[in-house]
């Protein structure tokens, strides 16, 4: 996975750590809303609005979802 590092918002983020019905890893692509470094868990953590299997074309027709993980689940997209 990605590395303990500041990720500035509106960064692209990939996150490989889900697992579909039939037991693969399946990819989510999003964008960090907001990062800081948590003292309690010693590391950066992240909001990551998400929007699926890829990014929109322009607004979205869906509302993403936001989650909170660790930047060291995170890959970043070039």
């Amino acid at each position: 996975m990605g590395g303990d590092i500041y990720l500035a918002p509106g960064t692209r983020v990939r996150l490989d750590s889900l697992v579909n019905d039939e037991g693969a890893v399946t990819t989510e692509l999003g964008v960090v809303v907001h990062c800081w470094r948590d003292d309690e868990i010693g590391m950066f953590d992240c909001y990551v609005a998400f929007f699926g299997a890829s990014f929109p074309q322009g607004r979205p027709e869906e509302k993403p979802y936001v989650l909170r993980y660790a930047a060291t689940s995170l890959r970043v997209i070039a």
